[in-house]
């Protein structure tokens, strides 16, 4: 059986509308909260949680450095800070803005799954750093241990829009050390110094008191871990629109990053990135799947 459950969330002053997507038979759980981004905050199965939450940033109106952030209109950081569109500068923080800025609920159902969709559209605020009109859509479909994030990308604009998108999602571990990895890629990239060598059979990802990032390319979905101490596993499906992949810990903190990427830091100035002519929309999915094994 498939529901969708709203709570409201108060903490120190803030207040959250939260939407709670469940299948009572898989016995999990995804909760979406539209104004932080119009992401994921958690993700339970048996009552066990494999997302990650930071407090107190969470609560605060800072980009969230938890949960599972959607990157538009671009990934990663861009060079000084900047993106050039059309011979003007427009200042951009990491990852884009679309994590930072409340999203609204425009449709949800329990017809295929627990669906809630979820939109973010072009406003004053987004034309100081993004001078494009456009409109995302993401449905998260929860249907047994894995939820769907079924992507629209729309240019409402006059002229053609050049972006990136991705997830940028915290899932909880033990240890870093405690995690085997299946991923394959053809690549494995430094986009600091440009250096690229063929990514090893074997992911390195070694513990570090302060963090580990590793950067991917040509990545094989499906890519997954398993956390040998909890006996959590995460697998991420995709389509052929992603393909680049970062893994990222601050690893004493207990979180490991598996982000599935179609873009790249600085793309929107080199010109690497998707575009779209006017009118036009991209379709793109991609999944999170729970295990416990």
């Amino acid at each position: 059986m498939y529901t969708i459950s709203k709570q409201h969330l108060s903490h120190q002053g803030a207040e959250y509308d939260q939407y709670v997507l469940a299948d009572t038979e898989a016995d999990t759980t995804v909760t979406i909260t539209p104004c932080k981004g119009g992401m994921i905050t958690g993700m339970t199965l048996k009552g066990q949680e494999f997302s990650w939450l930071r407090d107190p940033n969470f609560y605060l109106p800072e980009r969230p450095r938890c949960a599972v952030p959607v990157l538009f209109p671009c990934c990663g950081r861009c060079a000084d800070g900047k993106n050039t569109f059309e011979g003007k500068e427009y200042p951009m923080d990491i990852h884009g803005m679309a994590h930072s800025l409340p999203w609204e609920v425009v449709a949800e159902n329990c017809e295929d799954g627990a669906a809630l969709t979820v939109q973010f559209t072009n406003n004053e605020t987004t034309m100081q750093f993004y001078p494009y009109a456009f409109s995302v859509k993401i449905t998260y479909r929860l249907k047994g241990n894995t939820v769907f994030l079924e992507q629209e990308y729309h240019n409402a604009d006059t002229k053609t829009m050049p972006f990136a998108f991705g997830f940028h999602p915290y899932f909880a571990c033990t240890d870093v050390r405690n995690l085997q990895w299946d991923l394959k890629a053809a690549t494995q990239e430094d986009p600091d110094t440009g250096k690229s060598i063929p990514a090893p059979a074997q992911v390195d990802f070694p513990y570090d008191p302060d963090q580990t990032t590793r950067y991917y390319k040509g990545v094989q979905s499906p890519m997954a871990f398993t956390d040998t101490q909890s006996g959590h596993k995460v697998t991420i499906d995709f389509d052929q629109h992603f393909g680049n992949v970062v893994l990222w810990s601050q690893c004493e903190l207990g979180f490991v990053c598996m982000e599935p990427w179609n873009g790249w830091p600085n793309s929107l100035n080199t010109g690497d990135c998707e575009k779209l002519e006017p009118g036009k929309s991209l379709s793109a999915v991609c999944s999170f799947s729970m295990d416990l094994v």
